[in-house]
């Protein structure tokens, strides 16, 4: 592959600086690491596929630009993952990829197409490249950085990405953003920030259609999104839908427990050598014991989960990566990590800290927000309380 010419650089270093340009809060746009980054990591501190990339940078000793965005829309607030400049970003890591049209309850791009509007998204300044989908950003950083641990050593290669594929199928967004229709455990503060979520994206990506002009790109961009979106709002409100995503959920535990039991070499995924298999496992489990959903390797049911739990949890890059990064989960009766005055203070400082709150209240001058109303007309604007 020839090199780069100055104008091609010029423009890489042109639409990294556009995206970057409303980033200012210093508190959530920052250096993670120490030494030289390399690397530019656009996520967000709840993100499961976010958390999946942090930890490996973090297994890695890879120092990187940190960017931890706004991705819910809060009260007249744009999220920061929608807007044009990180949109088109992420579009340069994707030439010609199939937009996402419907939704599963998964992440998983190759089983629903790319979103646009998502994150996490990587930028690798050494080879001037842009990276989508968690999956492939933690193998791309496992592949091009020689600290730390080798996540991906070869005579488990195969092994490691017959896992990744299981973990990424499992219906995790399925599970948050639904309820159990007969058993709702997710924890109360996040029922009630997700309620009627759909909508508002909806309302802030046909919003941002409007002030696009005539940039095709862009426009199949949102207008995949917004399919999605329906999509997802039709899918969680469906009894039978969720019932079987939580079905899933549990066959997805047995998986892992027939997998643990099957080897007796170590105390990992794959035996004795820690490797990416492990961080997306520690994410979806961590994950579902936040959800309430523990209760699927818990009473000796699947023992073997239970026993890696209380290893993998306590795994240094998955600590720092994630229980102890600001904001990554609300409280929650049901992880003791979240509970208690300190940590839903330390939560409530965290909202505090990362939001534009002028722009929460009163919008973005450039993007005017229509109001929020239900199906009688009446408005459902958030107050700026619950925003």
């Amino acid at each position: 592959m020839s090199a780069p010419t100055e104008s091609e650089c010029a423009a890489f270093r042109k639409l990294v600086s556009d995206a970057n340009a409303s980033l200012r809060n210093g508190y959530k746009n920052k250096l993670t690491g120490s030494g030289e980054a390399r690397f530019e990591l656009y996520h967000s501190a709840p993100s499961l596929c976010s958390h999946k990339v942090r930890t490996t940078l973090a297994e890695k000793q890879a120092a990187y630009i940190s960017h931890d965005m706004v991705i819910m829309p809060m009260g007249k607030f744009i999220p920061q993952n929608y807007r044009p400049e990180y949109v088109r970003l992420r579009l340069r890591g994707a030439p010609g990829a199939k937009l996402v049209s419907g939704y599963t309850g998964e992440s998983s791009v190759t089983q629903q197409g790319f979103d646009p509007c998502v994150v996490p998204t990587l930028v690798d300044h050494e080879a001037m490249r842009v990276v989508i989908d968690s999956q492939a950003i933690c193998e791309y950083i496992a592949a091009n950085v020689s600290t730390g641990t080798n996540l991906i050593p070869e005579h488990l290669k195969a092994d490691i990405q017959t896992q990744v594929d299981l973990v990424d199928r499992a219906p995790h967004v399925a599970v948050l953003y639904g309820a159990h229709p007969d058993d709702d455990r997710r924890p109360a503060g996040l029922r009630d920030r997700i309620a009627g979520v759909h909508a508002r994206k909806i309302r802030v990506l046909e919003t941002l259609i409007n002030h696009i002009g005539d940039d095709a790109e862009l426009r199949a961009a949102y207008e995949s999104k917004i399919s999605k979106e329906l999509a997802a709002g039709e899918f969680v409100k469906t009894p039978d839908e969720m019932r079987e995503a939580h079905k899933q959920m549990a066959a997805h535990v047995i998986d892992l427990e027939n997998l643990l039991q099957s080897q007796t070499a170590g105390p990992w995924v794959l035996g004795e050598q820690f490797t990416l298999a492990d961080i997306v496992w520690t994410q979806s489990l961590w994950r579902m014991k936040w959800l309430g959903m523990s209760d699927n390797w818990a009473n000796g049911q699947n023992p073997s989960v239970a026993k890696y739990t209380e290893r993998a949890f306590q795994r240094p890059s998955f600590r720092s990566a994630v229980v102890e990064w600001p904001g990554a989960y609300a409280p929650s009766p049901h992880l003791a990590e979240t509970t208690g005055f300190g940590a839903a203070r330390a939560f409530t400082v965290d909202m505090v800290r990362s939001l534009n709150w002028r722009q929460t209240l009163f919008g973005d001058p450039k993007y005017k927000l229509p109001p929020m109303k239900d199906d009688s007309g009446n408005s459902t604007e958030p107050s700026a309380a619950s925003a």
